[in-house]
């Protein structure tokens, strides 16, 4: 795999196929954050495919004052080629992404960003064609709500009733596009990428028997065992 936004590259592959392999090497939670979409550029659809390590960002109520506070602003910290991995305390109202921060972060050279919580400004965002994942979205600034504390540290995704919390380290990889998110363990990825050819070389073989006519049932029995 190699970081990118552009599908038309082999070898990409999708967020399912890598849930998929981290399923098949043991990892019971799939790599899977639910409940994270595509907002930008376009709101879950489209080809945008976001491969890359990740750079953390672990946000606090502003009211904590006790939590430390980074030397620089988080924005203008973003290492090129990272994909900027932002964990908002839950159940805020704000946004944590604006337009502003996208402009920043593309000189910056970010692939895009995955906020476990509210951005704004979409249509700048999609203006800028910035590949954006979030919960939801908000009208109101982060200022008076929240702030950036540790940068490049553990941060766990909220979770989902059903589905156990996800924790992201700096440095592991963030595979993101129309169906959801997903994260890959930096020492995994080469396990990850190997299972992925092997299983897509057999779902290929599967499409091209059930666009020929063979029913799930014979064409499962033959290439999935």
């Amino acid at each position: 795999m190699s970081s990118s936004t552009n599908t038309s590259k082999p070898p990409f592959y999708s967020s399912c196929d890598v849930a998929d392999a981290l399923l098949v090497l043991g990892h019971s939670d799939a790599g899977y954050v639910p409940d994270l979409h595509l907002w930008s550029p376009e709101y879950k659809a489209g080809n945008t495919r976001l491969f890359g390590p990740a750079y953390t960002v672990q946000m606090v109520p502003v009211t904590d004052t006790a939590a430390p506070k980074p030397d620089q602003h988080f924005v203008d910290a973003i290492p090129e080629g990272s994909v900027v991995c932002i964990s908002q305390p839950s159940n805020m109202i704000n946004a944590v992404w604006g337009g502003l921060m996208t402009t920043r972060a593309q000189v910056k050279g970010a692939l895009g960003v995955i906020v476990d919580g509210r951005i704004r400004d979409l249509n700048e965002q999609r203006e800028a064609g910035f590949p954006v994942f979030a919960r939801a979205t908000s009208i109101m600034g982060a200022g008076p709500f929240t702030r950036a504390s540790a940068l490049n540290v553990p941060i766990t995704m909220q979770p989902n009733p059903n589905h156990p919390a996800v924790t992201i380290h700096a440095g592991d990889y963030i595979v993101a596009d129309a169906d959801g998110v997903v994260v890959i363990p930096r020492d995994l990825l080469a396990q990850v990428e190997a299972q992925c050819k092997k299983s897509t070389e057999v779902d290929d073989k599967c499409m091209a028997a059930l666009k020929a006519g063979e029913s799930i049932a014979t064409t499962f029995k033959k290439y999935r065992g």
